[in-house]
């Protein structure tokens, strides 16, 4: 349960890691941002990971579901009032 609460923290900061890694790429692509945003996840998870025991059985369907995530809180922020660029 460690690792779930760990993980749930960070998809509560996904929103911020969004916001800050647009004004890094601009104007780059979707795509670019997306796999930014999964690196930067994947390593706090990992450090995560390292300190406790194992806990992402399949890294691929992780990635896919974060990759879901990150789809959701892109466009969540872009149909967001508050969030303009």
């Amino acid at each position: 349960m460690a690792f779930l609460s760990k993980l749930l923290k960070v998809i509560a900061f996904l929103p911020a890691l969004i916001t800050g890694i647009e004004p890094i790429y601009g104007s780059g692509t979707g795509k670019i941002k997306q796999d930014s945003v999964i690196g930067l996840v994947m390593t706090i998870l990992g450090s995560v990971e390292a300190i406790s025991a194992k806990d992402i059985a399949d890294n691929d369907k992780f990635q896919s579901g974060l990759k879901k995530a990150i789809d959701g809180v892109v466009e969540m922020l872009n149909a967001s009032i508050w969030y303009k660029r």
